[in-house]
C-alpha cells in the first residue's frame, strides 16, 4: 500500500511542473486582430512580414509620429480604440479611404499592421512619398520637451524598420528610411532639411532618435537600423 501511494506521489511530482510549464505557454500574449487591424508582438510581426506576399513594389519606409494621440492617451489596453479613433479622424475629416498609415508602435513595445500593405498610405506628406511608400506612426509626441519614448517602443521601431528593410530588399539611407519632416506640405516635393518651418511637420518629431534632420536619423537612427539587420539577418540563416 505504502509503495504505491509512494509511486502515485512520484507521478504527481513528475507531472506538476509539465502542468505548469503548459499554463504558462497557453497563457502567453496572443496576436490580436479587429477588423481590419491586427496587432502583434515584435516576434510575430517578424513571421507575418516574411512570410506574407506583397503585390505593390515599395521602396521607402515613412517615419511619422502621431502627435496627438500621445503617451497621455494611451493606458495599455486601448490599442484598438486609439486606432479606430484616427482612422474615423482619417475618414470623416481628411477624406481618405481608411486610416492613413500601413503600421502603428505604441508605447508598449506592440505592433498594429493598420491599412493593408498593397495599399499606398495617404497623409499630407504627399503622393511622391507614398506611391512606393509604407508609412509606421509611432503613437506620442516625440517633439523636444513632450513624450519620452519609451525603450520597448524604441526597440520596436528600430526592430520593425530592419525588417521591413530586409524584407523590401533596402540599405538603411536618407532614399529608403524617410521622415515626414524632409517632405513639403504644399508641393510634395522632398525638401530634406531645407524646407522652412511654415511648410513642413516636425514628424516624427525634434527628439526622435536625437531629432528630426538627415545628420540625425544618418548618426543615430540607420546605424540602430543596419546593426538590427545584421542580427536578425544572423538568425534566418
Amino acid at each position: 500500500m505504502r509503495k504505491n501511494v509512494f509511486l502515485l506521489l512520484l507521478v504527481f511530482m513528475m507531472l506538476f511542473p509539465l502542468k505548469i510549464a503548459a499554463n504558462s505557454i497557453h497563457s502567453a500574449p496572443a496576436m490580436t486582430t479587429q477588423g481590419q487591424y491586427l496587432l502583434m508582438t515584435r516576434e510575430e510581426f517578424k513571421h507575418w512580414i516574411l512570410n506574407t506576399t506583397f503585390n505593390r513594389k515599395i521602396t521607402l519606409i515613412q517615419q511619422h509620429h502621431t502627435w496627438a494621440p500621445s503617451y497621455k492617451n494611451f493606458n495599455g489596453s486601448n490599442h484598438m480604440k486609439l486606432l479606430k479613433g484616427m482612422e474615423n479622424y482619417h475618414v470623416q475629416n481628411m477624406g481618405w479611404k481608411t486610416i492613413a498609415q500601413n503600421l502603428t508602435t505604441f508605447p508598449d513595445g506592440t505592433i498594429a499592421v493598420c491599412r493593408p500593405f498593397d495599399m499606398a498610405p495617404e497623409g499630407t506628406i504627399g503622393p511622391k512619398a507614398n506611391a512606393t511608400g509604407i508609412a509606421i506612426e509611432n503613437v506620442g509626441n516625440f517633439d523636444q520637451g513632450r513624450d519620452v519614448m519609451t525603450y520597448a517602443q524604441k526597440e520596436t521601431i528600430v526592430y520593425v524598420t530592419a525588417l521591413l528593410s530586409i524584407k523590401f530588399g533596402l540599405t538603411p539611407s536618407i532614399d529608403s528610411i524617410t521622415y515626414h519632416h524632409w517632405w513639403d506640405l504644399k508641393s510634395g516635393e522632398r525638401v530634406l532639411d531645407k524646407g522652412p518651418s511654415y511648410n513642413v511637420k516636425t514628424c516624427p518629431g525634434t527628439a526622435f532618435f536625437g531629432g528630426n534632420t538627415t545628420e540625425n536619423a544618418v548618426n543615430n537612427f540607420y546605424p540602430l537600423v543596419t546593426q538590427k539587420m545584421k542580427e536578425i539577418s544572423a538568425t534566418l540563416q
